[in-house]
Parts: C-alpha cells; structure tokens; sequence
C-alpha cells in the first residue's frame, strides 16, 4: 500500500509541474502568440504549443495529466480535483462531466468502504485523425481491510487546442485494454449497424448530420458490490504496473 502511495505522489507530482508548463504557455501565448517548447518531466522529446495547434508530444502529455488526476480522485481531494480540471472542460460538456464525476465521489459504498482508488497508466496513444488520447492502465482500488482490486480501464479524451490553451471536448472511460480507435468504430458500424458517434469520427468528415457525443462516463470507477472491506486480496489477480509506453502513432 506504501509503495502504491508513494507511485501515486510521485505521478500526481510530475503531473503538477506539466500544468504549471501549460499554465506559462497560455500566458506566454496570450501575450505574443508564438510557439512555446515544453519538455515535460514524463516524456524525453519536446512538447510545442502554438496558438491553435499543439504537437502529439505536448497532447499526448496532456492526456496523461487528466487521466491522472481524475483517475486517482479521492473524497478528501475531490473538490481541488474537480475544479483543476473542470477548468479545461470545453463549455458544451463542462456540467456533464462534473456532474459525472460527482457521481462516483459520492457513491455511498466508495465513501462507506475507506476505499483508497489509484490508477497506474501503462500506455499512451494518440490518434491524431480525431485529436483524442487514449491512456490505458489500471484502477486499483485499496479498502481499509487491505483488500485490492485491479480492473483494466482506458481513459479517452478528445483535445483542441484554441487561444493558446488544451481544452477537453470529450471525456470518458471503459473498462479493458482495446481502445475505441476509428478503426474500432468503423468495424462495430460494419457489424451491427451502430452509428458512430461525432468525435469518434476523423476532422475531414466533420459537417455530416450524425448522432452527437455520449455524455461523459467514468462507471468503471465504481466499487463492484462484491468488494467489501475485510476479504483477504486475492494477488493473483493483481496486474503488475507496467513502464509507460507511448504509442508509435
């Protein structure tokens, strides 16, 4: 648990110093709009941010720094969470994505178990046809009986970049390892006739009357009702953390 602790820090603490970048970027584009550098302290290659357009680098480190965030949310810190990244929501989903969230922080078997939710990112992609972040990786919820509980999930955003700042224009988040990609979408419409949603389709198709964005959903982050404090962790179900991996794409 110590260990875990200390991961999640030293994470929500790097993630920190990224913001503190994008915030002298938005400064420093709002005054001159040029190009600002970054080299943010989880990735080794140089993160630019312009003022309409970022490079994969800086979107992709972005990604990470939400997921992060909203994917370690505790009730004592829920409201400094909340407002940090609400603050970058896009207005069209800004109520919904609180309102989403507060679903899960003040879910009475979370608040009732002492349940402690870390979440262990293992991977980052981007695909750049639809500006969204994929981070796939681990919740793993701690009761207070010491009890883990390990599901895969991935993290999905979708990232503009307007007036020299990242705005999030979807948010939302699935439980497995297989990333909702255009591809993905493209073989479920293929094979059951869904319609593929607004930001799950590329830039150069946009204009065409289709169904709007779902609203934001962070369900995987929810206790099963089979966890309950005091049962003895079965670590063989336990996902060993894994080196983040940044998707070639």
């Amino acid at each position: 648990m110590k260990q875990l602790q200390s991961l999640t820090i030293a994470m929500v603490c790097s993630n920190i110093i990224l913001a503190m970048g994008v915030s002298y970027a938005m400064v420093a584009l709002g005054n001159n709009h040029e190009r600002v550098v970054l080299v943010p302290p989880n990735l080794d290659k140089k993160a630019e941010i312009a003022w309409t357009s970022a490079n994969r680098e800086y979107i992709k480190s972005f990604g990470l720094y939400m997921a992060t965030l909203v994917g370690n949310v505790q009730p004592k810190s829920s409201t400094v969470v909340l407002d940090s990244v609400s603050a970058f929501m896009d207005p069209a989903i800004y109520t919904d994505f609180r309102k989403q969230l507060m679903t899960i922080i003040e879910d009475p078997v979370f608040k009732a178990s002492g349940s402690v939710i870390s979440f262990l990112p293992s991977s980052i992609q981007y695909e750049v046809e639809t500006s969204r972040v994929f981070v796939t990786g681990a919740i793993i919820t701690s009761t207070a009986g010491s009890t883990k509980y390990t599901k895969n999930v991935i993290y999905e955003l979708g990232v503009r970049i307007r007036e020299g700042r990242p705005w999030v224009t979807h948010f939302t988040s699935y439980e497995g390892t297989n990333i909702h990609s255009v591809n993905w979408w493209a073989q479920k419409a293929s094979k059951d006739g869904t319609v593929i949603p607004n930001y799950a389709l590329p830039d150069k198709w946009n204009g065409k009357e289709i169904e709007t964005s779902v609203p934001s959903d962070f369900s995987v982050m929810k206790m099963d009702e089979g966890v309950k404090p005091g049962i003895t962790a079965d670590e063989s179900k336990e996902t060993p953390q894994e080196q983040i991996v940044e998707s070639a794409k």
